[in-house]
């Protein structure tokens, strides 16, 4: 039962844009996964994800950088023989040693410190090679931004992609860019009317 709940919550899930994304997260970073452990805080479950940072393009996170989003790694056997199945739930980005992904992450939860990416699965995009894409396969997030400047021929390339892999170089540049030139601030990165 409960695993059926964690699909349809995972099918509820708003699609998010890539200004969606880039507004709704206090840190974006480039690295690849070096450790995944899992436990409990304050009673609740945790996976801990610690990141080897290549590359901090919002906020000054160092080299290194952990944090800890709801569920267990898999269901584990507690002191009293019960087994606890709170692992983390469908929709949830997952993570794997050496993976390496750009995580565009909230802010922490205040009580518990829990963080995870924005728009869940679709704040999580992992590097294969020199190809880029989020669970979703990139679908749609170009839809409804408009950007009110002259972009080179690869970044203008991307914006025109309905989804599927992007060239990691030109994804992390144009981010990059957005970031630096503060494209939301100054309404060079807007909504479609």
């Amino acid at each position: 039962m409960a695993m059926g709940l964690n699909v349809a919550q995972a099918k509820n899930i708003k699609k998010q844009n890539l200004l969606e994304l880039m507004t709704h997260t206090e840190a974006i970073l480039v690295g690849t996964v070096s450790d995944k452990t899992d436990g409990f805080h304050m009673g609740l479950p945790y996976t801990e994800i610690t990141l080897e940072v290549g590359n901090s393009i919002k906020g000054d996170h160092g080299t290194k950088y952990s944090f800890r989003q709801f569920g267990l790694i898999e269901p584990r056997e507690m002191a009293n023989g019960k087994v606890n199945l709170m692992v983390t739930p469908a929709g949830w980005p997952g993570y794997a040693k050496g993976g390496r992904v750009v995580l565009f992450l909230h802010k922490p939860a205040s009580e518990t410190g829990f963080q995870t990416t924005a728009g869940l699965n679709q704040g999580k995009f992992t590097i294969r090679g020199d190809e880029v894409a989020n669970d979703m396969n990139n679908d749609s997030l170009f839809k409804g931004v408009k950007i009110n400047s002259r972009l080179s021929p690869a970044h203008q390339s991307l914006t025109e992609q309905a989804g599927g892999s992007y060239a990691t170089a030109d994804f992390i540049s144009l981010i990059e860019t957005a970031v630096k030139e503060q494209w939301i601030e100054n309404g060079v990165m807007t909504h479609e009317k």
